[in-house]
């Protein structure tokens, strides 16, 4: 198309109570939540060590403790650095007697690099963590010094990855769904919107057929009159004149739209039928104002088409997802610009939202058809509104 308008369409955005309050963290929300953890796991750490003294001495004790927890604080932005860091000192520890059990230090960034990194790795990574405990765990057998549980961070380990490689496997899944889901959304919108303009391009078809039906039968009035009445021979040369301008119009904005072969030959609607529009969407239980300004015949007949439509499927929209509201449909013809305008009051009863469908799609389609732009969005004290502009070609 020549003329594309501009489309805007505002939702309402509600706080979906559905996600779990886990998720609704942010990363800064989960960094202060690592960093306390890591400093209540540190004093943890350093208050046993004073309230239960060990041989070694804690000047070399205390660092490790310190080495052991503080990493958790990064583990989510450096988890390699960090898990590495914890198992040197956690190695180190129990090789002087002192596995930390049951604090789980080697959890967490454990945890956070298997979440992000891929199976091999992860598993090769374990094999490491394992082999450094068992190399500390060896140390502190040999010199006499393997006290407590010294077992628990081995355990603690293997369950730990296990844990961390489903949920990684969970969320590749989730985000391959939702990959083929986003690419469905894609495809289903390319589609209705070729559906879309191969329906205007059928229905601009029967104008345009209309527009020289009507130059063929003044032309061969004009021809017989010719001679004889002249003066209604140029009137029926103007109306000539006037109708294959129209149609030209209309040619051009149809031009690179395709049409199917097969198509029903019902007249098209136009500005004339919005009043059995409105008396259909009345039949219904919704109450309907309609109002017109300007003169509507004036207009031509693609753009009649294109309004009644969006007029059509506003009023739609409105039966459908806002049962019991009042509705107003305004349309007005002016000199520079034609606007409608389809609101409606905030629905008297509450209907669950089903799934996102391609009216919008649709109505944006035929305004930009004609250079016009559309608007969809909710009012300030409720319901919505729609709302339609077109440039108004000077009269030639």
């Amino acid at each position: 198309m020549s003329s594309m308008g501009r489309v805007v369409v505002v939702s309402e955005s509600s706080h979906d109570l559905s996600v779990p309050w886990v998720q609704r963290f942010t990363e800064t929300t989960w960094t202060v939540i690592d960093v306390s953890f890591a400093l209540l796991l540190a004093a943890g750490t350093l208050t046993h060590l004073y309230v239960f003294p060990s041989s070694i001495p804690r000047s070399v004790l205390i660092p490790l403790d310190l080495a052991a927890t503080l990493p958790i604080a990064v583990r989510r932005r450096y988890p390699g650095t960090s898990l590495s860091i914890v198992v040197v000192a956690l190695a180190i520890s129990t090789a002087t007697g002192r596995s930390l059990a049951p604090v789980p230090v080697i959890a967490l960034p454990l945890y956070s690099f298997t979440v992000v990194t891929n199976r091999r790795r992860s598993l090769y990574t374990l094999v490491g963590v394992e082999s450094s405990l068992l190399v500390g765990l060896a140390v502190a057998a040999l010199a006499d010094r393997a006290h407590g549980d010294v077992t628990f961070n081995l355990i603690l380990a293997a369950a730990t990855w296990v844990v961390g490689d489903a949920v990684r496997t969970r969320r590749g899944y989730l985000e391959e769904q939702e990959r083929q889901r986003h690419e469905q959304a894609v495809d289903n919108a390319t589609r209705a919107i070729v559906e879309e303009r191969l329906a205007i391009a059928r229905e601009l078809h029967d104008v345009l057929a209309h527009s020289l039906a009507v130059i063929a039968i003044q032309s061969g009035v004009g021809r017989h009159l010719l001679d004889t009445q002249p003066g209604q021979a140029r009137e029926a040369l103007e109306v000539i004149e006037y109708t294959s301008r129209d149609a030209l119009d209309e040619l051009r904005h149809v031009l690179g739209a395709l049409r199917s072969a097969d198509h029903d030959t019902v007249p098209t609607p136009g500005l004339a039928e919005l009043h059995e529009l409105v008396r259909s969407v009345i039949s219904t239980g919704t109450s309907v104002e309609l109002v017109t300004r300007g003169a509507e015949e004036l207009v031509a007949p693609g753009l009649q088409l294109s309004l009644y439509r969006i007029a059509q499927e506003a009023l739609t929209n409105v039966v459908k997802h806002a049962p019991g509201a009042r509705a107003r449909v305004e349309l007005v013809v002016g000199h520079d610009e034609i606007r409608l305008d389809v609101t409606n009051t905030p629905s008297a009863q509450t209907r669950p939202n089903g799934p996102p469908g391609h009216g919008l799609l649709g109505m944006s389609e035929r305004a930009s058809l004609f250079g016009g732009t559309l608007r969809a969005e909710p009012q300030s004290h409720g319901g919505f509104a729609v709302t339609a502009v077109f440039p108004r070609e000077r009269e030639r």
